[in-house]
């Protein structure tokens, strides 16, 4: 099992691309390049974490990164032009936006083979029973869900945070030290 796919992975990369996800979401090629790089880790872990009896053929899995990729980098492109007019603080939420559309996209595409053909099913002895559609949408429904409910600390408590302490004198004479700050945060939620 490749080790960036581990859920073992999950805090320290997580914390890592979300804080710099959150700290340079201004410019379109911040945004590009942070959700590219999101989309990359995240393609990595549903790889990794897909069911073993399903083989993924390669065109469906640059499929679902192409498809992710491209709808976590519309999402944040777009939002970031409608927020511009807003509070600097709704600006803050555009990358937890692009992150839960990109999982709606990527993990049901990245597992639509499960979706068409069924998970094993066990009994209670773990005797494989089949098959089933049914559990396998069940399923990829819940780990969408949980997905977008595991990035809501990290993604919504830091941009209330980081407003504050944007507005105080340590960080408007370190303006470098926004991205560690940001990580920490999210590290820390």
């Amino acid at each position: 099992m490749f080790i960036l796919g581990r859920m073992s992975a999950q805090v320290p990369m997580n914390m890592t691309i979300t804080g710099c996800m959150m700290t340079f979401y201004k410019t379109p090629m911040a945004v590009i390049f942070w959700q590219w790089f999101n989309q990359s880790f995240n393609a990595i872990v549903n790889y990794t974490n897909r069911s073993g009896d399903t083989p993924i053929p390669v065109s469906q899995l640059g499929l679902s990164y192409v498809l992710a990729t491209g709808g976590a980098m519309a999402t944040a492109l777009g939002f970031n032009k409608v927020v511009q007019s807003m509070s600097p603080l709704i600006g803050r939420f555009v990358p937890f936006t692009a992150v839960a559309a990109a999982n709606c996209i990527n993990i049901p595409c990245m597992r639509s083979r499960e979706i068409m053909k069924g998970i094993p099913i066990f009994d209670e002895r773990g005797q494989r029973l089949g098959e089933s559609t049914a559990a396998a949408k069940s399923a990829i429904a819940q780990v969408v869900f949980s997905r977008i409910l595991m990035a809501c600390p990290g993604m919504i408590i830091p941009p209330f945070i980081m407003n504050v302490l944007e507005t105080r004198p340590f960080l408007k004479k370190y303006p470098y030290m926004n991205a560690p700050i940001q990580v920490g945060v999210v590290g820390m939620l």
